[in-house]
C-alpha cells in the first residue's frame, strides 16, 4: 500500500489580492510562510519518502516544510501545476464578477462547465493530475509521498476520483492535506482538506467569506485608468495623475486611487495609494497594492518602492503583512524559507 498526501500550497499573492492565479507565478505571503511553519510542525512525527510539487513557486516554498527538516530533494512536476486559466490570468475577481458574472459564479461553483479563451478544461488538468500521480504512486510503490499543489486542480481531481456526481465540493483551506492511500489499482480516501494545524489567526478562509456559499460575498474591486471626470475623486484623495494612474472601483462605485511611475528598468515607485474614507476598514488595501504590484510586473519590473508616508497604523500593517522591508516589496518569484 502507497500512502499519499495532497496538499494545497500555503497563502499567496492571489488569495488576498484577490486576484485569479492559475499558472500566474507568484510568491507566498508573510502569513503563507507562518502557515508552512505550522504544517512542517504537523510532519514532524510523520515519515516521508519522497516529496512532489508543482514547478510553480508558491508550492516549491510551501514544499519546504517537509524537504528541510527532513532533507529530502524536491521533485518538480509541471503536470501538478493549477489549471491554465487563460485569458482570465492575474485578473482580479471584482473584474471578473463585473465582466462576466455567469462563468465566473462556474469557476468556483461548477468547474465541470467553466471554460474561457486559452483555458484548460476540466477534463484535461485533472487527466494530466492523474496521470503524474498514478506514475508517482507507482514509483514510489509502498513508500509514503507528499505532493504539493494548487486549489482548483486538487479540487477537480477529488471530484474524479471520489465524488463524481458532485459538482460543488468544498473549498480546500491553504496548506489542506489529502490522504490517499493507492494499493496498485484504485485510491481509498482516509480524510479530506484538513487543515487542522492551522490556528485560526492564520487561515486564510477564516478571513473570507466568498467559499462560503449562499448570501456570504467579499467585497473585491477592480480597475481602470484614471479619465478626466475622476478629478473630483483624486482631489478628494489629494492626489494628482501621474504616469499611471488607476481608478479602483467596487461594482460601480470608485473607491480609491494608485499611482505609479518608473524608476529605472526594474524598479517602479508606488506614489500614492488610498481609499476614500468610507471604504477603509474593509481590506481592500490589499487588494490596491495587489494591482500595483500586477502592474509592475507587467512592466518587467522586479522592485516596487514606496514613496508612501508610513506612520499611519494600517499602513504600517499593511506593509508589514505583505512583505515591504526598508520601503521596498520584491516581485520577482522567489522560493523562500520559513
Amino acid at each position: 500500500m502507497t500512502t499519499l498526501y495532497l496538499i494545497r500550497h500555503a497563502e499567496a499573492e492571489g488569495n488576498v489580492f484577490r486576484r485569479l492565479h492559475g499558472q500566474y507565478d507568484s510568491n507566498v505571503t508573510p502569513n503563507g510562510l507562518k502557515q508552512i511553519a505550522a504544517l512542517a510542525k504537523r510532519f514532524e512525527t510523520v515519515s516521508i519518502d519522497a516529496v512532489y510539487a508543482s514547478d510553480l513557486t508558491r508550492t516549491c516554498t510551501t514544499a519546504g516544510a517537509i524537504c528541510k527538516p527532513k532533507q529530502l530533494p524536491l521533485c518538480k512536476e509541471p503536470r501538478f501545476r493549477e489549471l491554465n486559466c487563460g485569458v482570465w490570468e492575474d485578473n482580479p475577481f471584482g473584474w471578473l464578477d463585473h465582466t462576466d458574472p455567469m462563468r465566473n459564479r462556474a469557476f468556483s461553483h461548477d468547474p465541470q462547465s467553466w471554460s474561457v479563451e486559452g483555458s484548460e478544461r476540466f477534463a484535461t488538468y485533472t487527466g494530466r493530475f492523474l496521470e503524474a500521480l498514478e506514475e508517482v504512486a507507482r514509483r514510489h510503490e509502498g513508500q509514503t509521498v507528499a505532493i504539493f499543489s494548487h486549489g482548483m486542480v486538487l479540487r477537480g481531481v477529488q471530484q474524479r476520483l471520489f465524488f463524481p456526481e458532485k459538482r460543488d465540493l468544498p473549498h480546500s483551506e491553504n496548506t489542506a492535506v489529502t490522504k490517499l492511500l493507492w494499493d496498485g489499482a484504485g485510491y481509498q480516501l482516509e480524510y479530506l482538506n484538513d487543515a487542522s494545524h492551522l490556528p485560526p489567526e492564520i487561515s486564510t478562509l477564516g478571513r473570507q467569506q466568498w467559499w462560503r456559499g449562499g448570501e456570504h460575498k467579499d467585497f473585491n474591486m477592480w480597475y481602470r485608468d484614471a479619465q478626466e471626470e475622476d478629478a473630483a475623486l483624486l482631489a478628494a484623495l489629494e492626489t494628482a495623475r501621474g504616469e499611471l494612474t488607476r481608478v479602483s472601483v467596487l461594482v460601480n462605485e470608485p473607491t480609491g486611487v494608485l499611482v505609479l511611475r518608473s524608476i529605472d528598468e526594474k524598479t517602479d515607485e508606488l506614489t500614492r495609494l488610498a481609499l476614500l474614507p468610507e471604504f477603509r476598514g474593509r481590506g481592500l488595501s490589499a487588494q490596491l497594492l495587489g494591482e500595483a504590484v500586477s502592474l509592475a510586473r507587467r512592466r518587467g519590473k522586479t522592485r516596487l518602492r514606496l514613496r508612501l508616508p508610513v506612520e499611519h497604523p494600517a499602513a504600517q500593517s499593511l506593509f508589514q503583512t505583505y512583505g515591504v522591508t526598508e520601503g521596498e516589496l520584491s516581485l520577482a518569484p522567489t522560493v523562500m524559507s520559513y
